[in-house]
């Protein structure tokens, strides 16, 4: 079977889209005789900044010369973007070859979607001959079909509220679902700010050391670079100074930087420098081709209300630089199951016109119902409008030279606006 056929097989094999626990997908593991993708494997979990860590780790890690392969989810445009073997996705013949192995060998075992996908992630990487690979959690931590494998260092990149109909209402409840990465002895970080008790108390509990950002490690802004420091041992600590600005937030950077502290292998300061320059992501506030001289473009995958919080700053960030001189246009469509006034309340004081629209998925909000919503807030909504690439339209059409036209609120929004550009 082609790639396609493949794709559409293992989406319709399992009655639930979504079923967290580890005992189906270990037993199909130990069939494959599946062991570990790399001698090294780095963990990632988080409400947000999974993917953006993950990227910025593997590009200094391959620019300093290494092995590394990396698993994260989901797409936006391809499915082989979920693997990637030193920087480059993996072919559809390797996917298609991973899928028949996995189908044999579970048999009468029901694999969800997500459960094949990271099977064939962690194939594929095994064969590589790796150094490293950087696995991304999909959906909390604890169950998650990543979590099969023990890690070398975990990472939690942030806990806020997202997915709570299966992980709790709580930032203290998520976290107890994110600390399930954590493994008694393995060095463990967490990128934030504020970490909820219940993390705190369960790395106690199980021996991990954890480190937090702003207490062990961490970084500030000077002008046109930035510092990160990290607290190696009481009165004793590393710092480096006057590095590039990523295209990724710093708080995430800040993260990548404590981990490379746990690798056992040399990053070169201007390995640092090259993957902080150059990470390979799409959709973190991403420009593209505008529709006019004047008009800008970014799509962001943003999806809850933390995220949202964080684009704000961006938006912020570029309005006080000149890059945005006049409006905002939102192009949004979102899941259901999402806070949306939570997400629209974060970003109400930046966006001046909300283009609300759906996409073709059987979770996506009616477009209708969202513009009710954000139009009862009190936003200026405009539609609703049957696709993404109709409410980009009208979007370009209302836009002046200094507006700039964002995509967000999904994966899927942001794929739908890049293939219709």
């Amino acid at each position: 079977m082609e790639l396609s056929a493949w794709l559409e097989r293992i989406q319709s094999l399992h009655p639930k889209e979504i079923e967290l626990g580890l005992d189906r997908v270990k037993e199909v593991a130990h069939r494959l005789g599946l062991t570990r993708p790399a001698p090294f494997v780095v963990t990632v979990a988080g409400t947000n900044g999974k993917g953006s860590t993950v990227a910025l780790l593997a590009a200094i890690v391959h620019a300093a010369g290494y092995r590394v392969g990396t698993y994260t989810s989901p797409h936006i445009r391809r499915f082989n973007e979920r693997i990637c073997i030193l920087q480059d996705e993996v072919s559809d013949q390797s996917l298609c070859d991973a899928f028949a192995r996995i189908d044999a060998a579970r048999a009468e075992i029901s694999l969800s979607y997500f459960e094949f996908s990271t099977l064939a992630g962690l194939l594929l990487l095994e064969q590589a001959g790796l150094d490293i690979a950087v696995l991304e959690v999909g959906l909390g931590g604890r169950l998650d079909a990543v979590n099969i494998v023990d890690p070398d260092l975990a990472i939690i990149t942030s806990i806020g509220l997202d997915h709570q109909d299966w992980l709790g209402d709580t930032r203290e409840a998520i976290a107890v679902e994110k600390a399930g990465i954590l493994r008694q002895g393995v060095p463990a970080l967490c990128g934030d700010l504020d970490p909820p008790q219940s993390l705190v108390q369960l790395a106690a509990q199980k021996g991990v050391a954890l480190q937090v950002q702003g207490q062990d490690y961490g970084y500030l802004e000077a002008g046109e670079t930035w510092q990160w420091w990290y607290r190696q041992a009481p009165g004793r600590e590393l710092e480096m100074e006057a590095l590039p600005i990523p295209g990724l937030d710093l708080v995430n950077a800040a993260t990548v930087l404590a981990a490379l502290q746990h690798l056992p292998m040399s990053m070169p300061r201007a390995a640092i420098e090259q993957g902080l320059l150059h990470p390979r992501i799409e959709g973190r506030y991403q420009g593209l081709p505008g529709p006019c001289e004047g008009v800008s473009v970014r799509v962001d995958v943003a999806h809850n209300g933390h995220a949202a919080a964080m684009l704000t700053q961006k938006l912020r960030r570029d309005r006080k630089a000149g890059r945005i001189r006049g409006r905002v246009r939102a192009v949004l469509a979102m899941m259901g199951d999402k806070d949306h006034l939570a997400f629209h309340a974060a970003l109400e004081t930046e966006v001046d016109f909300w283009y609300i629209a759906a996409f073709a998925e059987p979770r996506c909000l009616a477009a209708e119902k969202l513009y009710a919503l954000l139009r009862d807030r009190g936003a200026r909504v405009m539609g609703p409008y049957e696709s993404v690439e109709q409410a980009y339209r009208h979007a370009c059409q209302d836009a002046d030279a200094g507006d700039l036209i964002l995509g967000t609120g999904s994966f899927v929004t942001v794929a739908e606006l890049m293939r219709a550009i």
